[in-house]
Protein backbone atom coordinates (compact mmCIF):
# COMPACT_ATOMS: atom_id res chain seq x y z
CA UNK A 1 0.00 0.00 0.00
CA UNK A 2 1.49 3.40 -1.06
CA UNK A 3 2.27 5.78 1.89
CA UNK A 4 0.13 8.63 2.05
CA UNK A 5 2.62 11.04 3.55
CA UNK A 6 5.25 12.77 1.69
CA UNK A 7 9.44 11.41 2.68
CA UNK A 8 10.00 12.80 6.33
CA UNK A 9 6.33 14.33 7.40
CA UNK A 10 5.82 15.34 10.76
CA UNK A 11 2.12 14.84 12.25
CA UNK A 12 1.45 16.28 15.74
CA UNK A 13 4.77 18.85 15.36
CA UNK A 14 5.80 22.03 17.19
CA UNK A 15 9.24 23.79 17.23
CA UNK A 16 10.70 24.38 20.38
CA UNK A 17 14.48 25.06 21.68
CA UNK A 18 16.93 22.66 23.23
CA UNK A 19 19.79 23.35 24.86
CA UNK A 20 22.97 21.98 23.17
CA UNK A 21 26.92 22.12 24.14
CA UNK A 22 25.17 25.24 26.32
CA UNK A 23 23.59 26.99 23.38
CA UNK A 24 19.95 26.76 22.75
CA UNK A 25 19.31 25.47 19.55
CA UNK A 26 16.04 24.48 17.76
CA UNK A 27 14.35 21.40 17.30
CA UNK A 28 10.90 19.84 15.96
CA UNK A 29 9.46 17.46 18.02
CA UNK A 30 6.12 15.09 16.62
CA UNK A 31 5.55 11.82 15.11
CA UNK A 32 7.88 10.55 12.13
CA UNK A 33 5.65 9.46 9.18
CA UNK A 34 7.66 7.85 5.76
CA UNK A 35 10.91 8.77 7.37
CA UNK A 36 13.81 6.07 6.58
CA UNK A 37 14.19 4.12 9.84
CA UNK A 38 11.79 5.02 12.20
CA UNK A 39 8.49 3.03 12.05
CA UNK A 40 5.05 5.06 11.09
CA UNK A 41 3.97 7.55 14.00
CA UNK A 42 7.28 7.03 16.03
CA UNK A 43 7.80 10.43 18.46
CA UNK A 44 10.48 12.09 18.33
CA UNK A 45 12.62 15.09 17.58
CA UNK A 46 14.96 16.29 14.51
CA UNK A 47 18.06 17.44 14.53
CA UNK A 48 18.97 21.03 14.60
CA UNK A 49 16.55 23.35 12.25
CA UNK A 50 18.53 25.82 9.66
CA UNK A 51 15.62 27.40 7.80
CA UNK A 52 12.16 27.44 7.56
CA UNK A 53 9.44 28.29 4.82
CA UNK A 54 5.79 28.63 4.32
CA UNK A 55 4.87 26.96 1.59
CA UNK A 56 1.29 28.11 0.95
CA UNK A 57 0.23 25.91 -1.88
CA UNK A 58 1.06 22.86 0.22
CA UNK A 59 -0.26 24.55 3.43
CA UNK A 60 2.63 23.80 5.54
CA UNK A 61 5.56 24.49 7.26
CA UNK A 62 8.98 23.14 5.35
CA UNK A 63 11.34 22.37 8.14
CA UNK A 64 15.45 22.20 6.58
CA UNK A 65 17.62 20.59 9.14
CA UNK A 66 20.94 19.30 7.95
CA UNK A 67 20.42 16.08 6.29
CA UNK A 68 16.54 16.40 5.81
CA UNK A 69 13.72 18.24 4.56
CA UNK A 70 10.51 17.92 6.82
CA UNK A 71 6.96 18.43 5.83
CA UNK A 72 4.59 19.95 8.99
CA UNK A 73 1.34 20.55 7.77
CA UNK A 74 -0.43 23.47 9.38
CA UNK A 75 -3.42 21.41 10.04
CA UNK A 76 -1.51 19.03 12.32
CA UNK A 77 0.65 21.47 14.10
CA UNK A 78 0.37 21.12 18.18
CA UNK A 79 -0.71 24.73 18.79
CA UNK A 80 -0.87 24.00 22.38
CA UNK A 81 2.62 22.85 22.75
CA UNK A 82 3.88 25.86 20.16
CA UNK A 83 1.98 28.31 21.94
CA UNK A 84 4.53 27.66 24.84
CA UNK A 85 7.78 28.17 22.81
CA UNK A 86 9.94 31.00 22.66
CA UNK A 87 10.23 30.61 19.13
CA UNK A 88 7.07 32.08 16.99
CA UNK A 89 6.77 30.20 13.40
CA UNK A 90 6.25 32.98 10.40
CA UNK A 91 3.19 34.40 10.05
CA UNK A 92 1.84 31.54 13.59
CA UNK A 93 -1.30 33.35 14.30
CA UNK A 94 -2.71 33.43 11.01
CA UNK A 95 -2.51 30.01 10.80
CA UNK A 96 -3.68 29.49 14.29
CA UNK A 97 -6.53 31.27 13.69
CA UNK A 98 -8.01 29.15 10.52
CA UNK A 99 -6.68 25.73 11.89
CA UNK A 100 -6.48 25.82 15.51
CA UNK A 101 -9.31 23.31 16.60
CA UNK A 102 -9.59 23.17 20.65
CA UNK A 103 -11.59 20.58 22.70
CA UNK A 104 -15.17 21.74 22.75
CA UNK A 105 -16.25 22.37 26.43
CA UNK A 106 -20.04 23.30 25.44
CA UNK A 107 -21.95 22.02 28.03
CA UNK A 108 -19.40 21.08 30.23
CA UNK A 109 -20.33 22.28 34.17
CA UNK A 110 -18.49 22.01 37.07
CA UNK A 111 -20.14 18.14 37.28
CA UNK A 112 -17.57 17.51 34.89
CA UNK A 113 -13.89 16.56 33.54
CA UNK A 114 -12.21 16.02 30.47
CA UNK A 115 -9.60 13.92 29.93
CA UNK A 116 -7.58 14.25 26.90
CA UNK A 117 -5.43 11.72 25.69
CA UNK A 118 -3.91 11.30 22.53
CA UNK A 119 -1.01 8.97 20.44
CA UNK A 120 1.64 11.37 20.12
CA UNK A 121 1.80 12.27 23.53
CA UNK A 122 4.68 10.54 26.10
CA UNK A 123 2.20 8.50 28.20
CA UNK A 124 -0.81 9.70 26.15
CA UNK A 125 -1.78 12.55 28.19
CA UNK A 126 -2.12 15.93 26.68
CA UNK A 127 -4.85 18.22 29.55
CA UNK A 128 -7.32 17.87 32.11
CA UNK A 129 -10.51 20.34 31.64
CA UNK A 130 -12.88 21.00 34.64
CA UNK A 131 -13.64 23.70 36.26
CA UNK A 132 -13.62 24.34 40.43
CA UNK A 133 -17.08 24.85 42.12
CA UNK A 134 -17.06 29.19 41.38
CA UNK A 135 -16.42 28.53 38.03
CA UNK A 136 -13.18 29.18 37.38
CA UNK A 137 -10.53 27.57 35.39
CA UNK A 138 -9.33 24.19 37.09
CA UNK A 139 -5.39 23.32 37.22
CA UNK A 140 -3.79 20.57 37.17
CA UNK A 141 -0.14 18.94 37.61
CA UNK A 142 0.78 16.01 35.50
CA UNK A 143 3.93 14.30 35.56
CA UNK A 144 5.04 10.33 35.22
CA UNK A 145 6.90 7.66 37.15
CA UNK A 146 8.49 5.58 35.72
CA UNK A 147 8.64 1.64 37.09
CA UNK A 148 10.60 -1.09 37.18
CA UNK A 149 8.60 -2.95 35.14
CA UNK A 150 6.08 -0.43 33.90
CA UNK A 151 5.80 3.33 33.89
CA UNK A 152 2.05 5.17 35.04
CA UNK A 153 1.17 8.37 34.69
CA UNK A 154 -0.06 11.07 37.70
CA UNK A 155 -2.62 13.19 37.50
CA UNK A 156 -3.30 15.73 40.40
CA UNK A 157 -5.01 18.97 41.33
CA UNK A 158 -4.13 22.08 42.56
CA UNK A 159 -4.74 21.87 46.07
CA UNK A 160 -3.78 19.67 48.72
CA UNK A 161 -5.93 17.36 50.46
CA UNK A 162 -6.46 19.43 53.40
CA UNK A 163 -6.78 22.43 51.54
CA UNK A 164 -10.69 21.21 50.70
CA UNK A 165 -13.34 21.22 52.28
CA UNK A 166 -14.58 17.81 51.49
CA UNK A 167 -12.30 15.09 51.34
CA UNK A 168 -14.21 13.80 48.13
CA UNK A 169 -12.95 16.97 46.36
CA UNK A 170 -9.87 16.35 46.27
CA UNK A 171 -8.35 15.20 42.50
CA UNK A 172 -5.96 12.51 42.07
CA UNK A 173 -5.92 10.46 38.83
CA UNK A 174 -3.26 7.67 38.40
CA UNK A 175 -3.05 4.99 35.41
CA UNK A 176 -0.24 2.44 34.07
CA UNK A 177 0.62 2.68 30.36
CA UNK A 178 0.86 0.26 28.09
CA UNK A 179 1.58 0.11 24.78
CA UNK A 180 -2.19 1.39 22.81
CA UNK A 181 -3.57 1.23 26.31
CA UNK A 182 -3.58 2.92 30.05
CA UNK A 183 -5.51 1.17 32.79
CA UNK A 184 -6.79 3.64 35.90
CA UNK A 185 -5.61 2.28 39.29
CA UNK A 186 -7.02 5.49 41.31
CA UNK A 187 -9.45 7.45 39.84
CA UNK A 188 -10.59 10.20 42.12
CA UNK A 189 -12.18 12.52 40.31
CA UNK A 190 -13.21 15.09 42.79
CA UNK A 191 -17.04 13.73 42.63
CA UNK A 192 -17.29 14.80 39.28
CA UNK A 193 -18.14 13.13 35.86
CA UNK A 194 -15.10 11.85 34.06
CA UNK A 195 -15.19 11.87 30.04
CA UNK A 196 -12.20 11.20 28.15
CA UNK A 197 -11.45 12.48 24.62
CA UNK A 198 -9.08 10.74 22.14
CA UNK A 199 -7.28 13.86 19.81
CA UNK A 200 -4.87 11.26 18.27
CA UNK A 201 -4.69 9.37 15.04
CA UNK A 202 -5.10 6.35 16.65
CA UNK A 203 -7.62 3.95 18.77
CA UNK A 204 -6.62 3.66 22.61
CA UNK A 205 -8.14 0.78 24.69
CA UNK A 206 -8.87 2.04 28.18
CA UNK A 207 -9.18 -0.26 31.61
CA UNK A 208 -9.89 0.46 35.10
CA UNK A 209 -13.35 2.41 34.93
CA UNK A 210 -15.61 -0.48 34.62
CA UNK A 211 -16.27 -2.36 31.00
CA UNK A 212 -13.14 -2.17 28.50
CA UNK A 213 -13.58 1.33 26.37
CA UNK A 214 -12.48 1.48 22.65
CA UNK A 215 -11.96 4.79 22.21
CA UNK A 216 -11.37 5.91 18.31
CA UNK A 217 -9.68 9.38 17.42
CA UNK A 218 -11.92 11.95 17.53
CA UNK A 219 -14.42 10.30 20.09
CA UNK A 220 -15.49 11.12 23.51
CA UNK A 221 -16.72 9.01 26.12
CA UNK A 222 -18.32 9.15 29.59
CA UNK A 223 -15.68 6.89 31.35
CA UNK A 224 -17.15 7.61 35.32
CA UNK A 225 -20.77 9.23 36.21
CA UNK A 226 -20.50 10.39 39.39
CA UNK A 227 -23.75 13.38 38.98
CA UNK A 228 -26.20 14.80 36.26
CA UNK A 229 -24.08 15.64 33.49
CA UNK A 230 -25.49 18.18 30.32
CA UNK A 231 -22.82 17.58 28.01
Amino acid sequence: MENQYKLNTLRHWYLADYEWKGEKVLLVWGQFYNRPGFYEGMNGHTSIVQSIKINQEEKEYEIQTKNNLYHCSFDSCFFERQDDSPYKLPEYETIKAEYYKPVNTEGVSTNDMILVVADYNDYYFESLIYQNPDGSKGKYSGYPHIGMFTDTFLINGDREPYEYDEESEYIDIRYYVDEGSFEFYSLDTGERNLWIENRGDSTLYIYGCGSEIKLEPGKRVLALKKKYSSV
